[in-house]
């Protein structure tokens, strides 16, 4: 157990490089929490604990291994139901049925480093970092495709009608609204640094969400917002990590690189499912439309698992109950490869 989680908890600092290098014994650095980030402490003391139900485990094949998957979206039933995984290494998708047995997969020509960015109506939508553009995916084929208005596109979501992109280096930090054609629409701001913009677009209601992976905040945008107008900031009031000591210490500058606190983020119905980065075990904690938690989720037979950690997350209803697939991702070692697999678990929603 214990040589388990020392190689995931290694696996994470590898993978992502989120946690900076021990700092000298020269520097006096702070082992404290902001005071927002105190309080939050606080209020998930309080939040009741519900345990996550194992329903599969979904792999590729020896043809068709899951080589580095990143992101997926689940179709709605009256589409099938089908679950996309989207492949970024070996750019492609991996179709898994309802029932949770793996189809097949599908390697459009002029897939580029792809992202999962939206579906529309039975067609997918990705973002094509290695083109700088959207692809339209159905049936295995490329139907269409829609030109980016700019480079360094870090994350895409497209719905029924509208196309976003976020735009995130060190010296552009917006949100841009898209037309059907490439051409740039509105430009919003984003408050803060670029390294807390990080992370998936996501679609809530009439809202948009831009995710951070560096700090529990949420960034809120009308879907409607006009041109120039500026998101604002949910924090995520009850978020816990044993991480948010050395994302203060980033902030002061006392460390090089700040920690990934949370991968992904998925909206259903009225509450906001999040992936809370754990080394022992998986946490979603749930949220409601302010921002407050509700719950925590946990699902702690991770021993069983193949060595891995959740980087995207999707939902859907199912019966009574909630049903979560995670993208497991393991990027690999110098001398390993990486892999990765869908873990499919169910939440049975207490009775109101």
């Amino acid at each position: 157990m214990l040589e388990r989680r020392f190689l995931l908890a290694s696996a994470l600092l590898l993978i992502l490089a989120q946690i900076a290098c021990l700092p000298s014994s020269q520097r006096q650095i702070t082992h404290e929490l902001t005071p927002g980030d105190s309080l939050s402490r606080e209020i998930a003391a309080a939040a009741p604990i519900d345990s996550l139900q194992m329903v599969s485990v979904i792999y590729g094949t020896e043809e068709s291994p899951m080589e580095l998957p990143t992101s997926l979206e689940w179709l709605p039933d009256s589409l099938g139901g089908k679950l996309f995984v989207v492949d970024t290494r070996r750019a492609s998708l991996h179709v898994i049925g309802r029932d949770g047995v793996y189809e097949e997969e599908w390697q459009p020509d002029g897939l580029e480093y792809p992202y999962a960015a939206g579906v529309r109506g039975d067609t997918l939508v990705l973002l094509n970092r290695g083109q700088n553009r959207l692809d339209f995916v159905r049936e295995a084929e490329i139907v269409r495709s829609s030109p980016l208005p700019e480079e360094e596109i870090s994350a895409a979501l497209v719905t029924d009608s509208e196309i976003f992109v976020k735009r995130s280096d060190e010296k552009a930090i917006r949100l841009l609204r898209v037309s059907e054609s490439g051409a740039l629409v509105a430009s919003y701001n984003l408050p803060g640094p670029y390294w807390r913009h990080i992370g998936f677009l996501r679609a809530w209601g009439d809202s948009l969400l831009s995710l951070s992976g560096y700090r529990p905040v949420v960034d809120v945008l009308a879907m409607d917002a006009p041109d120039g107008a500026a998101a604002d900031s949910m924090a995520l009031a009850g978020f816990d990590s044993p991480q948010l000591v050395r994302s203060n210490q980033y902030m002061l500058g006392e460390v090089d690189k700040p920690p990934l606190l949370v991968s992904s983020a998925a909206p259903f119905g009225d509450n906001l499912f999040v992936l809370n980065l754990r080394a022992d075990h998986i946490r979603i904690d749930v949220y409601d439309r302010e921002g407050r938690i509700e719950r925590v989720l946990v699902y702690t037979d991770v021993e069983a698992l193949p060595n891995a950690f959740p980087v995207d997350i999707a939902v859907r209803q199912d019966g009574d109950a909630l049903l979560f697939a995670l993208v497991m991702q393991n990027p690999g070692r110098l001398l390993s490869d990486p892999s990765g697999y869908v873990l499919i678990l169910r939440w049975s929603r207490p009775a109101a």
